[in-house]
């Protein structure tokens, strides 16, 4: 049952009522912001509530049944100092939220509660934001317990896997950026990349591009492949994926569905990986920037050559030449990996050895 003033009830109650919805912002950083849908500012509780296009919320609607009571809130990202980067970088995300109703032309009568709660993640498209308003009883719907998993369900470092972070954490300065933003360069990186590579003899400029190798390669089309240490031709240093593999007992060639026409001549070295399984010393880690406009801002590392760090994703800011970072080993969450690298078996948090799905289900077999 909602608690509102008497002169406020009497107003809903009418037949002309003049009411406007305002919405109370605390992003998890502590900074607040403070909107209404009204054509005009609105001072209420001694603070402003500036006029936006709240956008199109879904009906606010309540059961007894303690069913998650949200609302979907959409509309045009123009609000002044909220930036496309800002909602990227997940500053919004989880915000604490409450939404009210006043009487405009009556702010004596108080507010009516419309909802408290948080927002969920917050996505952009075509200039368009989109998020979810979760009130309080979307905590009852969160799953809690374990289910068993042949991986390691503990995040490196943290407080079930006890593996102290300080030797596998290095520092660095970036030397170069990909313009696909998400592959880094540090010449000065020289920890273990994948354990299998295929040096490249020659690459051929064109559209697409091809690498030449001497002898075979067990590379397949369409496999994700990492690229690295080719000098003169260094924008083909990224993460890619192979396209017309051709290989005999002498030669092989390999296409990439990148076009080089334009770009410098290759002068030589480089090296092709298959991407995932024998990983790099930094594959699946985390690097943190230390300094620079993403400062603070962290983000996995999807695969790691010497001198090379493609990420999973970009930054939410730019990252530039000689901004900082740390850099954190990465750990792909498999026994093997826990036990030869960490030393920490003991502290594995998945099951192994336990059989699985097809091995429960199967029948018994006779002779």
């Amino acid at each position: 049952m909602k608690s509102i003033s008497a002169g406020l009830n009497t107003h809903l109650a009418g037949e002309v009522t003049t009411l406007a919805r305002c919405l109370l912002v605390t992003l998890v950083n502590g900074t607040i912001y403070r909107f209404t849908d009204h054509d005009r500012t609105i001072v209420y509780g001694g603070a402003s509530y500036s006029p936006i296009t709240i956008g199109s919320p879904t009906d606010v609607a309540t059961s007894a049944a303690l069913n998650a009571d949200t609302v979907d809130v959409s509309g045009v990202n123009s609000i002044a100092g909220i930036t496309e980067a800002d909602l990227h970088a997940g500053l919004w995300d989880h915000a604490a939220v409450s939404l009210f109703q006043v009487n405009y032309s009556d702010l004596t009568q108080g507010a009516m509660i419309l909802r408290t709660g948080r927002l969920g993640e917050v996505t952009m498209e075509r200039g368009q934001f989109r998020t979810e308003l979760r009130g309080l009883t979307q905590a009852y719907s969160r799953s809690i317990g374990e289910l068993c998993s042949p991986s390691c369900r503990a995040v490196l470092g943290d407080s079930r896997c006890g593996v102290g972070m300080g030797p596998y954490t290095v520092t660095g300065t970036i030397t170069g950026v990909h313009s696909d933003s998400v592959t880094l360069y540090d010449t000065s990186r020289a920890e273990a990349g994948p354990a299998v590579g295929y040096s490249i003899l020659n690459i051929i400029r064109g559209n697409p591009t091809l690498l030449i190798f001497t002898g075979l390669i067990d590379i397949v089309e369409g496999q994700p492949i990492v690229i690295s240490g080719c000098t003169g031709l260094t924008q083909i240093n990224v993460v890619t994926t192979a396209r017309s593999v051709i290989s005999t007992s002498s030669a092989s060639s390999l296409e990439i569905l990148i076009d080089s026409t334009t770009m410098p001549a290759y002068t030589g070295g480089g090296a092709v990986a298959p991407l995932g399984g024998n990983s790099g010393y930094f594959d699946y880690g985390l690097m943190t920037m230390t300094s620079g406009l993403s400062s603070g801002f962290a983000m996995e590392v999807k695969s790691y050559a010497p001198g090379q760090i493609t990420l999973q994703l970009p930054f939410p800011y730019a990252v530039a030449v000689g901004d900082t970072y740390s850099l954190t080993a990465g750990c792909d969450r498999s026994f093997t990996t826990c036990r030869d690298r960490f030393s920490n078996q003991l502290n594995f948090r998945g099951e192994p050895y336990v059989p699985g799905l097809d091995k429960l289900i199967q029948v018994g077999r006779s002779g």
